[in-house]
C-alpha cells in the first residue's frame, strides 16, 4: 500500500466489480464493464453512459473489498456517492470522486456524497448510510455481498450477482 496521502498506481485486480445498470421495458438489466473503467471517474462515468435507458442509470464500482463508488445519471447530471472518503488518501479515482463532490482535501472517514442516490428506488440514505458504517465496522463482511444487499433492496440483486467480478459471483457460491 501507498503510505497516507500518497495514491498507488492503478491495479486491475483490486476492481472486486464494475457494473452499470438500467432499466429496459420495466426490468432491471446489468452489463458488466471492463476492470480499467476503475482508472479514473471520467472512464467509469463514461463507460456507464453507455447505456441507453428508459430509466435509471446506475453504475457500482468496487474497488480493494473496502469501498464502492455508486453513480446515477440524470440526464447530464451525475449523482455521486462513495462509501468511504478515506480511501481518497491512496485511490485515485476515489480522490477524483471526492474533487467532483467539492471535498478534495478532506481528511474524514466515512460515506460522502449523494445519500438519497437511491431513495427514490427503494434504498432509504440512512439504511445506505448504515450500510457503509457496516462495512467499516465488520472486517469479515464482503464488499460484494453489501452491495449485492443493497441493490436487492432496490430490486437487481441476480442482475448485479451475474455480473460480479468472477470469485465473487453466484457460482463461487455466493
Amino acid at each position: 500500500m501507498a503510505s497516507a496521502g500518497q495514491q498507488a498506481p492503478f491495479d486491475e485486480d483490486l476492481v472486486d466489480f464494475a457494473v452499470a445498470v438500467f432499466q429496459e421495458d420495466g426490468r432491471w438489466l446489468a452489463a458488466p464493464l471492463p476492470p480499467h473503467v476503475a482508472e479514473s471517474l471520467d472512464l467509469f462515468i463514461h463507460a456507464v453512459r453507455q447505456q441507453a435507458s428508459e430509466g435509471p442509470t446506475l453504475g457500482l464500482l468496487g474497488l480493494g473489498d473496502e469501498y464502492f463508488i455508486a453513480l446515477r445519471l440524470v440526464g447530464p447530471e451525475e449523482r455521486l456517492f462513495i462509501s468511504e472518503q478515506a480511501a481518497a488518501e491512496e485511490d485515485e479515482v476515489a480522490a477524483q470522486v471526492l474533487d467532483r463532490l467539492g471535498l478534495a482535501g478532506d481528511q474524514g472517514r466515512g460515506p460522502a456524497g449523494d445519500d438519497a442516490i437511491f431513495a427514490d428506488l427503494g434504498l432509504d440514505p440512512l439504511e445506505l448510510q448504515l450500510a457503509c458504517e457496516q462495512l467499516l465496522d465488520e472486517r469479515a463482511l464482503r464488499l460484494t455481498d453489501l452491495v449485492a444487499h443493497l441493490a436487492g433492496r432496490i430490486g437487481f440483486a441476480r442482475q448485479f450477482t451475474d455480473c460480479a467480478r468472477p470469485g465473487f459471483g453466484p457460482a463461487d457460491g455466493y
